[in-house]
């Protein structure tokens, strides 16, 4: 089952442009969602970096490096 489309295909964007208190929740909705997906791309490089840290231990010294 396919959404409706928009009556207009740039109806959102005329809202956001017209509507003060729309472009402010949709704007504070857009920083929240960065800010998320930057926290998680940091969780993301901090597991993987643990992940080499562990590995680079186990070949040079023959033994698992820290778990954390």
């Amino acid at each position: 089952m396919n959404p409706q489309p928009h009556p207009h295909p740039l109806a959102e964007l005329v809202r956001i442009e017209s509507d003060p208190a729309y472009r402010a929740l949709f704007c504070a909705e857009l920083d929240a969602a960065i800010q998320d997906r930057f926290a998680n791309r940091a969780a993301v490089v901090a597991e993987v970096q643990a992940a080499a840290d562990r590995l680079r231990a186990l070949i040079l010294h023959g033994e698992p490096g820290p778990s954390t």
